[in-house]
């Protein structure tokens, strides 16, 4: 699960957002809602293609796990640069002027990136580099969509579906993007699944320039932006999330599991070769876990209690852990998407502690609450990549993700003697309020 699919939305007043079954043909009447959201599909799905792309195509060159992982890891760098510093640009300008710089030099790198991997001789640190300058255009374009639709509904109640959609779309595009991903690199070729995904950026373009009507920025007093400014409050900001015990812990835990949880993802297409299989099986491979999540969040929402669900933390963290252990088995391809997938679906907690951690945030303190919890979960993630890929070099990717499973269970059972139940219930019970008063 990526960092920009580890958050959660919430309302003006911080009140968790919750999906109605309507919302898809109510907002989609708005035309530049109607543009967003098909810029974020084409988009998405199209970095989906792309990351099964430049993984196999660094894996086969290599033939090494650990350097094919260390292309997703490098993704989640500017997460960690862009939740904390780029992101504010987005109130500096324009937010459509933003979004359409964002497409064009995405849609230009990953350009360059598909020519220069037909040269055979190209340092493969030369594709993961321009991976790294592709990838810091995705945090304030980001920011500047999600900026963008509380001006388009005006914040009243179509912003709030309009919202939940695009957290529903975003799950589904992982899971589409990564099974068809696997379908089109088989059938075209790593390069040409990398000149498709300039494309989509291309299209998402077009689609913002013709539906997006413009606006100035949010700051149009003239305040400058101040890059050493942000800097020097970086460590103050930290210092005032931090002190905050529920949003400690539930920052804490969330980063912690994902560390582990995110070795499917950073090791499908390792997997599928050792067992002699192709494009085709790492996408399915790669879409196992989000189409895990997107099935677990729904029924978790759907099903538990909002005031229980403080209670299923430590249990559904445990659950994915085992779920991954599991894969020291060494399963044949089925079984194991089939193990991924109860994994994602364990990791339905998440969506859960996000929106806690919203609402025991203050208003005015939430987006650097939020750039801070991005960065951390970008850390966490992007570690993981780098080390259950350092394993797999060794062991083999089935030994990768068993030992990622295997430290989540360690995680959780340290955690189980520090966990603090009173804090975290009282959390729950601030975020049933919100959703009763909502």
């Amino acid at each position: 699960m990526s960092a920009q699919a580890a958050t959660a939305e919430v309302d003006e007043t911080g009140m968790a957002l919750a999906v109605d079954a309507a919302a898809p043909v109510r907002v989609f009447a708005d035309r530049e809602f109607r543009g967003l959201t098909l810029a974020q599909f084409t988009s998405e799905c199209g970095d989906q293609v792309a990351a099964i792309a430049i993984s196999l195509l660094v894996y086969g060159r290599s033939n090494s796990p650990f350097l094919a992982a260390a292309t997703y890891a490098v993704s989640y760098v500017p997460w960690v640069l862009g939740g904390v510093l780029l992101a504010p640009l987005t109130d500096r300008y324009p937010r459509r002027a933003a979004m359409l710089v964002c497409d064009a030099g995405r849609a230009i790198v990953v350009g360059i990136l598909a020519l220069v991997s037909a040269i055979h001789g190209i340092p493969i640190a030369a594709l993961i580099a321009l991976v790294l300058v592709s990838s810091f255009f995705s945090p304030p374009f980001s920011s500047a969509r999600s900026a963008l639709i509380p001006d388009i509904f005006d914040n009243g109640p179509p912003y709030v579906r309009a919202v939940a959609v695009g957290r529903i779309l975003q799950q589904t595009d992982q899971v589409f993007g990564f099974a068809l991903g696997g379908v089109v690199v088989a059938a075209v070729t790593p390069r040409g699944a990398l000149a498709l995904d300039a494309c989509t950026f291309a299209v998402s373009f077009l689609l913002v320039i013709s539906h997006v009507k413009e606006r100035p920025g949010a700051m149009s007093d003239g305040t400058s932006m101040n890059a050493l400014g942000l800097l020097r409050r970086i460590v103050p900001d930290l210092g005032i999330v931090w002190s905050h015990p529920a949003r400690r812990v539930l920052l804490m835990f969330t980063a912690a599991s994902l560390i582990f949880m995110i070795a499917p993802d950073s090791l499908a297409v390792a997997y599928a070769r050792q067992h002699g299989h192709g494009a085709v099986a790492a996408g399915l491979l790669a879409a196992s876990q989000p189409f895990g999540i997107a099935v677990g969040a729904w029924l978790f929402i759907k099903f538990v209690p909002t005031r229980e669900q403080g209670r299923y933390l430590l249990p559904l963290g445990a659950a994915g852990g085992l779920a991954l252990a599991l894969t020291c088995l060494v399963p044949p391809v089925p079984v194991a998407c089939g193990l991924w997938m109860l994994s994602g679906m364990a990791q339905a907690f998440v969506v859960a502690t996000i929106a806690a951690y919203n609402v025991v945030t203050d208003r005015s303190l939430r987006g650097r609450a939020n750039g801070l919890a991005a960065a951390s979960i970008a850390v966490t993630q992007g570690l993981g990549f780098l080390i259950w890929g350092g394993v797999a070099d060794f062991e083999g990717a089935a030994a990768g993700v068993a030992w990622a499973g295997i430290t989540g269970l360690l995680i959780v059972t340290i955690a189980r003697y520090f966990w603090p139940y009173d804090v975290i219930d009282g959390a729950w019970e601030k975020l049933a309020g919100a959703q009763e008063r909502s």
